[in-house]
Order: C-alpha cells, then structure tokens, then sequence
C-alpha cells in the first residue's frame, strides 16, 4: 500500500457474510458441544477475555483490510480480536467438520479450530477474519 492509498479506522471495516448466506445454517445459536445435522456451520458467540491488549501486528495484514495502523494500536482492536466485542455486520459461526482419527472415521468432530468473525469486505478481496 503506498501514501496515497491511507488505512482507515477499524469501524471502516465492512462485512457481507456471502458464505453464511449460501450454507445451511444450524439452527440452534451456541450451546453445549453436540453433533449438529444437516448444517455447515453453527452461530456461535466469543467468550472474550479480561483486559485484552495487543501484542503483535501483522501489518501486511491491516493493509490488506485497509486497516490505518493507528487503528491497531487502539485498545477497540483488542477489544474486537479478543471476542470481547463486535463490530457492526460481524456474524460469529463456527464451520462443522469430520475426520479421521487414528486411521478410523470419527465422524463430525465440531470447530475447535477456530470461530470466524465475519467475512471482510474490502477493496482488495474478501476475508474471514478468525479468532483462534
């Protein structure tokens, strides 16, 4: 990104969720770890954290989202990639999935890979945006 293309603020971020719109939805929001049927993804909401702070950047990143690195030096970033809060269009989901195990199938295994924010509309692509 050069000086004429300047990152704006984290609430500058948009979201569109396309894929949670072309997917069968689970229809039950969190709750305890179960087998969910004939859904791709679960609602889910982030626990959070007391007292976030950040510890690292990746600036390559914050361009790519259009992201002023100001704006990862706030306290609301911590805030937002902690789970503590979320930004307006942000839709939490956790994706279902199944594998193998010790050479067996087990069968659907949940998503504790992983509970995607939301997916990033930005001028230089799409992105989910994941807290791990």
């Amino acid at each position: 990104m050069d000086a004429s293309q300047a990152g704006g603020p984290l609430s500058a971020l948009r979201f569109e969720n396309t894929l949670l719109e072309s997917l069968p939805a689970d229809p039950r929001e969190g709750g305890p770890p179960r087998p969910v049927e004939g859904a791709a993804f679960s609602r889910v909401k982030p626990r959070g954290f007391k007292a976030p702070r950040t510890l690292a950047v990746a600036t390559e990143v914050a361009e790519l989202l259009g992201l002023d690195p100001s704006a990862c030096a706030d306290p609301g970033f911590a805030e937002v990639f902690s789970g503590n809060r979320l930004l307006p269009g942000m839709d939490p989901y956790a994706l279902c999935y199944g594998g193998h195990q010790f050479g067996n199938w087990a069968g659907q295994l949940g998503d504790g890979r992983a509970i995607n924010l939301g997916q990033a509309s930005t001028p230089t692509g799409s992105y989910v945006l994941q807290l791990k």
